[in-house]
C-alpha cells in the first residue's frame, strides 16, 4: 500500500501579512525598505517596524519563499504581457529608479542575474565574508566585495586600517570586467573556508540598527513623527532608534546657537561625566557655549573624572541625549541643519 508523502511547511507558515513584509524589508535593504516603508501611515509603519526589531535571523529557505511570494504578487499586480521578472522590474523601476532596481531585482530574481554561488556570498554576513578574506590580496576583497551590497561593504571597510582600505576602495573604483565563470570559481573557493556554524543559518541584520538605518533615509520630521508614534507602545525601541540617529559626539556638527541652547537645559553633572574621553573639538564647542562661571564649574567636575567607569559614561550621554531629543521634540532646536546652511558651511 502506497504511503502518502507529507508535503513539507512552507518557511512563511505562521507568519502574517506584517510579518511578511518585515522580514522582506530585511532582505531588501534599508534603502529599499525605506521607500517602501514611506507608503504606509505612521500607525502601520509602527507596526511593521515592531516585527522588524524582533527578527534575529532568516534561513535561506524564508528568504527564498519571501522573494517567490514577492514575485507573486508583483505578477497579479501588473497587467503588462510580459513575464513576472519583467514586471517586477518594471514596477520597481518606477518607484526606484534603473539603476536601483537592477539591483533590488538582484536579490528578487537572482536565477535570472546572478549565479547561485554570488548569491549565497550576499546572503553571508560581512563578518563572515572579512573573516575569509583574511590574508588576500587587495584586488581579491576589491573583487568581492563589488559583489555586494553598500551596506555590507560598508561593514567590510570597518574591519580595514585606512591604508588598505584606501588601496580596495581605488581598485574597485577601476576594476575591469571578469569573466562570471571565473568570479564563481573564485567565490567558491572562498565561502568553502567557512565554518560549518557559520553557513547554517543567514545571520539576519540587529533590527534595530536596521530600523535606523531606515530612519536616516527618512525626512528628518518623518522620522521624528514615526518614532513618535512607536514611543507609545514600544518606547524602549523608539529611544534605541533615536540613539543610533544621532550620538553625543555628533554634537560637533550643530550649529553655535544650537549648542548654546542645550547647554541652558542640560544637567552639568551629567554633562560632565558624559564629556569624559570626548574629543577636543566637542569640549572646545561646549565651554564656548558656556559662562565663564558655568565654565569653571564645569572644569572642576572633570578634574574628578579619572575614576568614572565607561558603563557610567554611556548612561550619562544617553541621559544627555534624551534632554537633547526632548529639545528637538519641542522645536527648540533643530538636530539637522538646513541645506542652505549646510552648503553655506
Amino acid at each position: 500500500m502506497a504511503t502518502a508523502t507529507a508535503t513539507p511547511a512552507s518557511p512563511l507558515a505562521g507568519l502574517n501579512k506584517t510579518q511578511k513584509l518585515a522580514a522582506l524589508l530585511i532582505v531588501l535593504g534599508p534603502e529599499e525598505a525605506s521607500v517602501i516603508l514611506s507608503a504606509f501611515n505612521h500607525r502601520q509603519m509602527e507596526q511593521i517596524m515592531g516585527e522588524m526589531a524582533k527578527i534575529e535571523f532568516l534561513s535561506p529557505d524564508l528568504q527564498h519563499a519571501l522573494l517567490e511570494e514577492f514575485s507573486s504578487v508583483t505578477l497579479d499586480g501588473v497587467t503588462s504581457a510580459l513575464g513576472g521578472v519583467e514586471k517586477a522590474q518594471s514596477v520597481l523601476e518606477k518607484s526606484l529608479g534603473a539603476a536601483k532596481a537592477l539591483e533590488v531585482m538582484g536579490r528578487v530574481a537572482p536565477q535570472a542575474t546572478t549565479s547561485p554561488v554570488i548569491e549565497e556570498l550576499r546572503n553571508t554576513p560581512a563578518s563572515a565574508i572579512a573573516q575569509i578574506l583574511r590574508g588576500e590580496q587587495s584586488q581579491t576583497w576589491a573583487l568581492v566585495m563589488a559583489q555586494l551590497d553598500a551596506e555590507n561593504s560598508a561593514e567590510i571597510f570597518r574591519t580595514m586600517d585606512s591604508t588598505f582600505r584606501g588601496d580596495v576602495m581605488r581598485r574597485m573604483a577601476h576594476m575591469e570586467p571578469v569573466s562570471p565563470g571565473v568570479l564563481d570559481t573564485l567565490v567558491k573557493g572562498l565561502l568553502a573556508r567557512r565554518t560549518p556554524a557559520a553557513s547554517q543559518n543567514i545571520v539576519g541584520p540587529n533590527g534595530t540598527h536596521f530600523l535606523t538605518e531606515i530612519m536616516k533615509r527618512f525626512d528628518r520630521q518623518v522620522a521624528t513623527d514615526a518614532l513618535e508614534v512607536l514611543a507609545q507602545n514600544d518606547p524602549e525601541l523608539s529611544a534605541s532608534i533615536r540613539k543610533g540617529m544621532f550620538v553625543f559626539e555628533d554634537l560637533t556638527s550643530l550649529e553655535a546657537s544650537t549648542i548654546s541652547t542645550i547647554m541652558r537645559e542640560v544637567d552639568f553633572n551629567t554633562l560632565a561625566v558624559a564629556m569624559k574621553d570626548c574629543s577636543e573639538k566637542l569640549r572646545e564647542m561646549i565651554f564656548k557655549s558656556i559662562t565663564k562661571r558655568a565654565a569653571e564649574g564645569l572644569e572642576e567636575n572633570l578634574r574628578f573624572m579619572s575614576k568614572v567607569r565607561r558603563r557610567e559614561v554611556e548612561e550619562a550621554r544617553t541621559k544627555v541625549m534624551q534632554q537633547i531629543f526632548d529639545l528637538e521634540r519641542k522645536g527648540e532646536i533643530n538636530l539637522t541643519p538646513d541645506d542652505a546652511n549646510a552648503v553655506a558651511a
